[in-house]
């Protein structure tokens, strides 16, 4: 990376006071070029950081899973090998720690090599996610939950096709269905501007949209039923525009509104990146909850209501008007003033029109019980 710096040339001064002026000046130019270049540096040292944080612990992940091995000696010589920290989190359950820092945190992973199955109504949707008894598997993830249903949606809709199954993190699920749209096996291949630039933007079928959507205010956005939109990009709404359906985006989500707008999710979104929407953002219904999983943080506008699930690193609700019936599933407290209702009438036979699995692999609750398998979470910082 080369940084280029502006010079500007001056004149030799008439007078001495100017031109000791003018070197006080130039000393202090040079010293705030120096250090902003030293926060450049700092910069792009924990970005290359971050890139090799995350490499080792993937290739430690990738190694485990191919060896199929927890034995102490093996797991010894990983650490060393790959310059991670493996240690028991629970039952079953390991972390998978660089320790190469990205400033003062490390890139992790949770690993388990026991599996069992659980039924998502009654390990996580029938919660609200702030009762006492409530615990969430490190491993009960967005991406895990997209690779439990995608092999249902290609079962149903493709029967024919011979479906992948095992797939090891977000970019894994986009990548297979880019190589079926590639193909023109299953999934149709489709510019942003074939959806964008529509009357009423609706995907016409089982689309790959390559590339970034940003769809124009007063225009929705719509999936039909039994359908998924997989957008390899943001998506961006804008005001009094609603998402209509199931949407996977490999990135960010975004709702900007402006003044009395109103902007609304209606459907599931399975996110790779954050959500961000603003004021008057209306949920799903009763018949419709929205459900919204993210990788990353959710981060809503105050004036929202209707019935919602969140699962994502954090969420965060501004203050004011914030009523929200259905669950919030974060590692870290989710911060709602008013918390949140439960929703004693959520459909559980209806899962699979919202994009759901209605069972997740997670570690065995028991040693020694469960099947052997080996599954993770894509590594995250902190």
């Amino acid at each position: 990376m080369h940084v280029l710096k502006s010079k500007k040339g001056i004149g030799l001064p008439a007078v001495l006071a100017i031109v000791a002026f003018v070197l006080g000046t130039t000393a202090t130019f040079l010293s705030y070029i120096f250090f902003q270049a030293k926060l450049t540096d700092i910069a792009i040292e924990e970005s290359e950081n971050y890139a090799n944080a995350v490499a080792d612990v993937r290739g430690a992940l990738y190694l485990i899973a191919r060896d199929q091995s927890l034995d102490p000696m093996y797991i010894s010589q990983l650490e060393t090998l790959m310059n991670v920290d493996i240690e028991q989190f629970g039952t079953n359950l390991y972390t998978v720690s660089s320790r190469l820092l990205v400033g003062s945190q490390p890139v992790r992973s949770y690993l388990t090599g026991s599996v069992t199955s659980l039924n998502t109504y009654d390990s996580i949707f029938k919660y609200t996610g702030g009762e006492p008894t409530f615990e969430l598997s490190p491993l009960v993830t967005p991406s895990n939950l997209l690779a439990s249903y995608l092999p249902l949606y290609m079962e149903k809709n493709f029967p024919t096709i011979a479906s992948e199954t095992l797939f090891t993190d977000f970019q894994s699920v986009i990548s297979y269905i880019r190589s079926l749209a590639l193909a023109g096996t299953g999934f149709s291949f489709i510019l942003p501007n074939q959806l964008q630039t529509q009357t009423n933007p609706t995907a016409g079928g089982h689309w790959y949209v390559n590339g970034s959507v940003n769809i124009p205010r007063n225009k929705s956005l719509t999936v039909p039923d039994s359908r998924l939109l997989v957008i390899d990009g943001n998506l961006t709404m804008n005001e009094n525009s609603t998402i209509y359906g199931n949407v996977i985006v490999n990135g960010d989500v975004i709702l900007n509104g402006r003044g009395n707008s109103t902007q609304g999710i209606q459907g599931t979104l399975y996110i790779k990146g954050n959500l961000t929407t603003d004021k008057r953002t209306a949920l799903g219904t009763l018949d419709r909850p929205t459900f919204v999983f993210a990788e990353g943080d959710v981060v809503i506008g105050n004036q929202t209501t209707g019935y919602g699930y969140f699962l994502a690193r954090n969420l965060t609700a501004q203050q004011g008007n914030i009523v929200i019936t259905g669950g919030a599933y974060t590692l870290l407290t989710p911060t709602i003033n008013n918390g949140v209702i439960e929703n004693i009438a959520l459909d559980y036979d209806a899962f699979y029109d919202y994009a759901i699995p209605t069972e997740i692999a997670v570690e065995s609750s028991t040693e020694g019980e469960g099947q052997t398998g080996f599954i993770f979470t894509t590594p995250k910082l902190g």
